[in-house]
């Protein structure tokens, strides 16, 4: 679960604000180079963990002001990917927040939304699963000869197979501070959704 929701949080950080955008804003110079004065915060997270809401008002606040700038930027030439400024790491700096802590709370606030993303897949799934085996078991009773009561047999039992392992997952429980989090993170997920909407918009 845990393999499978690193994946997941790599392929929200690859969508998420900034990354790589060719657009700038006002006061967000994207293509600047990181210098060696520039890559010197230093952040060292907490034991436990855990990030506190003023954190993530911080996190917010750098998201907000990141949609701000690029409202009416102008498309300009990527520059290397290698050196270029991501805009809300840009707009962190300008408003002197640590750049390594707010990278660190970017990271626990795209794990939570990954695990409350495969909570919702698995249970879709299972209800698509559930959904179908009814069917098949329904068919299966109809049937009218022992070719098809035998096919439909096998694929009650692949199916049956696929849920028993869906329920598997989402029984597995993920550490204790990403639970913490998602629960620090709660009474801020509709300015969060609302803020990366915003973001995504042409």
């Amino acid at each position: 679960m845990r393999c499978h929701l690193s994946r997941v949080v790599a392929v929200l950080a690859t969508v998420c604000v900034g990354c790589g955008s060719p657009d700038t804003g006002p006061g967000i110079p994207t293509s600047a180079p990181l210098s060696r004065a520039e890559t010197r915060d230093v952040y060292r997270p907490p034991a436990d963990g855990r990030v506190t809401a003023a954190q993530v008002e911080t996190y917010l606040s750098i998201l907000d002001r990141v949609r701000l700038d690029l409202r009416g930027a102008r498309p300009t030439p990527a520059g290397d990917p290698l050196t270029t400024v991501p805009a809300d790491v840009a707009a962190a700096r300008a408003r002197g927040v640590n750049v390594e802590e707010f990278l660190w709370v970017k990271e626990r606030v795209l794990e939570a939304d990954a695990v409350a993303m495969t909570a919702r897949l698995n249970a879709s799934a299972l209800a698509l699963l559930e959904k179908t085996l009814g069917d098949l078991k329904a068919r299966r009773a109809d049937a009218a000869d022992e070719g098809s009561q035998k096919l439909l047999a096998e694929q009650t039992a692949q199916f049956e197979a696929e849920a028993e392992r869906v329920r598997r997952e989402s029984k597995l429980r993920e550490p204790d501070f990403v639970r913490a989090n998602m629960k620090t993170l709660e009474p801020f997920r509709a300015r969060l959704a609302a803020a990366q909407e915003a973001l995504e918009k042409p």
